[in-house]
Order: structure tokens, then sequence, then C-alpha cells
């Protein structure tokens, strides 16, 4: 699996949807701003068990918030996501986005680039085992392509989706060692397994949130009538 190779011909082909659907659009928001909560299943090869030498957590979920904010088409924003870990193996992602956020009616589009840490909390930790280092970060690239709806009186609900890949900048190594948690006599070394953090997250994310826009008429007139600020 490619996920790098299909993300970018996805993020392709919705850019020249989205170049050809924003020239008929009617007007366009001055100033706009979106808080959305989401939930996405993942694929993730960030976390390597090495005396396994397979991925940890192959397939596994999360939950975030991100807000963008819009100047036109442009759009910067913010994300945080991750999931706990009760025990050990917690994750959490900071970062920023800023990208293209076209609209056509309803109907907005994201082309968005992600920068940002992740954090790796007590990898392979549990209750009968203790991790050699608590939290490690990584600095990561990426990026996210999706679309919105609003809907709702004023417009202000949405309901949108996006599918987002990862890239880790750095790489870690950490380990794990077996706690004699029975007692023994002492004879034998206790087991020490090793992780190796960084590789490739990517995802399909569902969202639902709110919106708020500060429209202005595209072509500087209203019903046929001639444009006038307000006041005059």
């Amino acid at each position: 699996m490619d996920p790098l190779r299909h993300f970018t011909a996805a993020a392709v082909a919705l850019g020249l949807l989205s170049l050809t659907s924003a020239a008929r659009a009617d007007e366009a928001p001055a100033l706009g701003i979106s808080f959305d909560g989401y939930v996405a299943p993942t694929y993730d090869s960030a976390v390597t068990n090495m005396s396994a030498g397979q991925s940890q957590d192959r397939s596994r979920g999360l939950v975030g918030f991100a807000t963008l904010a819009n100047l036109g088409p442009y759009a910067v924003g913010g994300v945080v996501d991750g999931f706990p870990g009760m025990f050990g193996g917690g994750r959490m992602t900071v970062g920023g986005l800023a990208g293209w956020q076209p609209e056509v009616g309803s109907h907005r589009y994201q082309v968005l680039a992600e920068i940002g840490a992740e954090r790796f909390s007590d990898v392979g930790g549990n209750f009968f085992s203790s991790p050699s280092t608590h939290e490690t970060w990584l600095d990561y690239v990426g990026a996210r392509i999706g679309t919105s709806e609003t809907f709702g009186a004023g417009g202000h609900f949405e309901l949108g989706a996006w599918l987002f890949v990862r890239k880790d900048m750095g790489e870690a190594t950490v380990s794990n060692t077996a706690s004699d948690f029975l007692g023994g006599d002492g004879s034998s070394d206790p087991a020490v397994t090793q992780f190796h953090l960084g590789g490739t997250t990517a995802g399909a994310a569902l969202r639902i949130g709110l919106r708020f826009d500060q429209r202005r008429a595209a072509s500087g007139s209203t019903d046929g009538e001639p444009y006038e600020p307000a006041g005059i």
C-alpha cells in the first residue's frame, strides 16, 4: 500500500474540480470561521515493534477537533487529535493548517497543507511493563483534502469529510521492560522490547460542527441594484 501516492492523485483530482466549480460561485464569504469535531479510522505505521518486526497498531481510530478561518478562498487554522492510552500507547497530534477552501453554494472544498508535532506516550506500556520514556515528540508534515456542506437556518451547521496523510520527519527508539509481577528468583534478566517511532499515518475523517460567515456580493451588486456600502 502506498498511501502518499493515492493521496496525491486524489488531491490533484479535487483541485481540478474545485477550479472549474469556483468560477460558477455567485458569492463568496469575505470572512468565515468553522469549529468541527471529527472521528477517523486510520492506517498507521508510526510505531514498529522491533522484536516482532511489524507495526504495533496498524489499524486504529482517533478523535479530534479542528478550526478553520478563511478570508475569501484562503484558509488557516489548527487541529488537535489523538486517542488515550490507559496504561500506555497514547497518541496526540497538534498541528497547523493552511491552504485553499473555495465555496460553491453551500459546498466547500478544502486542499490544505499541515505541519505540527506528534506525541507518543508510554509506548508498549501496560499493567505488567514499564516504558523507558514517558513521552516522545516527533515533527511531521501532511496534507488534507475534503469537502463540507452547510445546512440549517442561516447555514450555521456543517457536515463534511477529510482524507488526510501525515509523515513523521524524525525517528526515535524507545524500550519497554517487563515487570517481575509474580516475583522471581532473580536468576534471569527482565524481557526488554524495543520500539521504533516514526512513519506514516493516513485516514478518513467524518466531521460535524458549526460555521459562521460574513458575506459580500461577489460583483458588488445585489439583485440587479447598485451596491452601496452601509451608512451611505
